[in-house]
């Protein structure tokens, strides 16, 4: 089965095998991740899909078989769907059906006749009880089905990992295991709850302080479940004896580790208390498990981990700002080469200013890997918001160039995108770039009260390119994990429409990215993205309102040549201005001393 329809064809057999008439492959794996590892990214084994978002439906026919994901993938799923058999539904698009959506239509159509199977293992609870509940009402089915089809059909399937796990120093997380645990605790007894269970790996990890190097595709995580109540801790992993640093756990009263298979069974196996699941970020399987027990009552509530972690303590904030200031080091330099290259004649690809980018990246102190793949998107390219190719055909003059790139580094998580012109740009380009920098600044410059939902940020960014009735397809900012994950919730700065998140009020102490951006398919692409700390302001302003600010993390000078000063406010100048001199500063002692020459004359 090496084609995509091959493999379609293998799994519709098993489907009438089981008298199903549809099967679901969601995005995310039995930990709802976002990266997965290889033995666990099924939906782009049976979809060829490459994108970090996207589920699909397996129909009996081919004309009800759909891959739905985000404007961050459109264009992408355009392509590697082709000759697949496989349509797409372009979420967020006009007449474009979510999948829930398009589950109600064909409930409705076929009626009783409609089953549609599903691993329970590998989808969201709070998603699984929606579906269900939506075909009961129109008399269809949902019907969990084990073990996964997926991996019965995938026969070159890769190993489960095993690679050794490591203790982050109390420098990097600012508290130790038994603090976080004290304090989760503290939580559940607000909660009315006596234990909790956790499946996703950033909770495992930041509760831990435990990482893993190669395991996850650009996260230092390991495979794990956890499950803590009031006196115990019990991680569940791949080989335990051989993975976890001596001595782990032996300060930690009640810790106790076990093979990852042994955890379904222990949920099952407990009695007589009540147990808080996150419905959002557990699954459907594991929230069975834990209501067979004897006397078990589930709390359904929003993990106090998740929220915990979002909130960043001192020293978290410090491997923020230190990362963050080696990587826009590392993303200055390779724009200077870029124009050191050009100045001297010298072709430069999409490939060869990636390879030149991660390679300063991986010579950064305490480089732990890339945050995600790192994109260099020229011209036409940059309209693919999730461009994941890199050609080798050389930049040409008039085009625009597109670079996201983020790493982990000294226990910090960093992301940024700068946008720079390739050789002169045109008046349409300069006018665009400047609207998207003012969506930026509108953002960045804001003062809000605490509580704020980041939705709010969200409509105040866009403000500028919807006065020109301009728009992007995605978010305006995500959380940043502390040497954790690139895309951490639970808020972000989004349409409440897009991302539950949205409604999240912010608080000082997290930590975010601010991206606008405008895509014009065929042509090019601008987005401007730096990392910010939600920091107090530091004045009181009498009415004991908390009032919180943007701090910028990201030092990465902003193209020049594509700002049109006449579009901005002299309050904006005023900032770029700033931004710019404390680039200078805080860049000069990491860079040689042409690079330094090059960064003053680059910034005026």
């Amino acid at each position: 089965m090496n084609t995509i329809p091959e493999r379609l064809a293998a799994l519709r057999q098993r489907m009438r095998a089981l008298g199903l008439t549809h099967y679901l492959v969601p995005s995310g794996d039995e930990s709802l991740g976002e990266y997965l590892p290889p033995w666990r990214q099924r939906r782009q084994w049976a979809s060829g899909f490459t994108g970090s978002a996207g589920d699909l439906l397996v129909g009996l026919e081919e004309s009800e078989t759909w891959l739905f994901t985000d404007g961050r993938y459109h264009l992408q799923a355009e392509q590697e769907l082709i000759r697949s058999g496989i349509g797409l539904q372009k979420v967020g698009a006009k007449d474009a059906l979510s999948l829930a959506q398009l589950l109600r239509a064909l409930a409705d159509q076929h009626g009783a006749r409609c089953a549609v199977g599903f691993d329970p293992m590998v989808l969201q609870a709070e998603a699984a009880a929606s579906l269900e509940k939506d075909a009961a009402a129109r008399g269809a089915r949902l019907v969990p089905v084990q073990p996964n089809l997926i991996d019965e059909l995938w026969q070159e399937r890769p190993p489960a990992p095993a690679t050794p796990l490591f203790a982050c120093p109390l420098a990097w997380t600012g508290a130790s295991m038994g603090e976080k645990l004290a304090a989760l605790r503290a939580s559940l007894d607000k909660l009315c709850a006596d234990a909790i269970v956790l499946v996703r790996l950033d909770q495992i990890c930041w509760l831990t302080n435990l990482r893993a190097s190669g395991e996850i595709p650009y996260a230092p995580f390991f495979e794990a479940c956890l499950y803590a109540d009031r006196t115990a801790v019990h991680l569940f992993l791949h080989a335990p004896a051989e993975r976890l640093p001596a001595g782990f756990g032996q300060d930690i009263p009640g810790f106790q580790a076990h093979a990852r298979a042994e955890f379904l069974p222990f949920l099952e196996g407990l009695t007589e208390r009540r147990v808080l699941i996150d419905p959002e970020r557990t699954t459907a399987g594991v929230l069975a498990a834990a209501r067979t027990g004897r006397g078990v009552t589930i709390v359904s509530a929003e993990s106090p981990v998740e929220t915990a972690k979002a909130i960043k303590n001192d020293a978290e904030l410090e491997c923020l700002r230190r990362a963050n200031l080696l990587a826009s080091a590392a993303v200055t330099r390779a724009l200077l080469w870029l124009e050191e290259e050009r100045t001297a004649g010298r072709a430069v690809s999409e490939r060869s200013f990636k390879e030149r980018l991660e390679a300063l990246f991986a010579a950064s102190p305490g480089w732990s890997g890339l945050a995600f793949a790192t994109i260099a998107a020229s011209g036409e390219h940059g309209a693919i918001v999730h461009y994941g190719g890199a050609g080798d055909t050389p930049l040409a003059d008039g085009r625009l160039f597109l670079i996201d790139a983020g790493i982990h580094a000294d226990g910090g998580t960093t992301d940024a995108t700068r946008t720079v012109a390739v050789g002169e740009a045109s008046a349409a380009q300069r006018r665009r770039y400047t609207l998207v920098l003012k969506s930026h600044l509108r953002a960045a410059r804001q003062v809000f009260p605490e509580d704020t939902p980041g939705s709010a940020l969200d409509a105040l960014a866009r403000s500028p390119l919807w006065a020109e009735q301009m728009n992007y397809d995605h978010g305006t900012g995500h959380g940043i994990g502390a040497f954790l994950s690139v895309h951490e919730g639970p808020f972000s700065l989004a349409e409440r429409r897009r991302k539950p998140g949205a409604r999240h009020g912010l608080k000082a102490g997290m930590v975010t990215t601010i991206e606008p951006g405008h895509y014009l398919a065929g042509q090019d692409g601008i987005r401007l993205e730096n990392v910010y700390a939600i920091r107090p302001t530091g004045q009181d302003s009498g009415d004991g309102v908390s009032w919180l600010r943007f701090e910028p993390l990201t030092w990465i000078p902003l193209d020049r040549r594509l700002i049109d000063a006449t579009r901005l406010e002299e309050a904006e100048r005023a900032w770029l201005r700033a931004y710019h001199e404390r680039c200078r500063e805080v860049l000069g002692p990491l860079l040689a001393e042409h690079e330094r020459a090059a960064l003053r004359a680059l910034l005026g």
